[in-house]
């Protein structure tokens, strides 16, 4: 059976997704978004684990949003939205 991804939107919007790891310094807790996403549609993986927004990242602007830890080299970070 094949995997079918829904984005729980009615009117057919697609997912973007980004590789947000080559803005892992060590010390860097803000992330920005290739493209404006509609708030509430971001999804953030670290390492491949989705996090919980609110708790371990929060929406700041339509293009960042922040991490409540610091990743360190190595780690990786991927994103999936719903584009403004």
């Amino acid at each position: 059976m094949p995997f079918v991804f829904n984005t729980g939107t009615s009117s057919g919007e697609e997912m973007s997704k980004a590789n947000l790891s080559s803005q892992i310094n060590g010390s860097n807790t803000v992330f920005t978004v290739p493209s404006a996403y509609s708030a509430g549609t971001l999804r953030v993986y670290f390492n491949g684990i989705r996090q919980i927004i609110n708790e371990t990242f929060n929406e700041t602007t339509s293009n960042t949003f922040t991490l409540t830890f610091t990743p360190v080299t190595g780690d990786f970070i991927t994103i999936d939205y719903i584009g403004a």
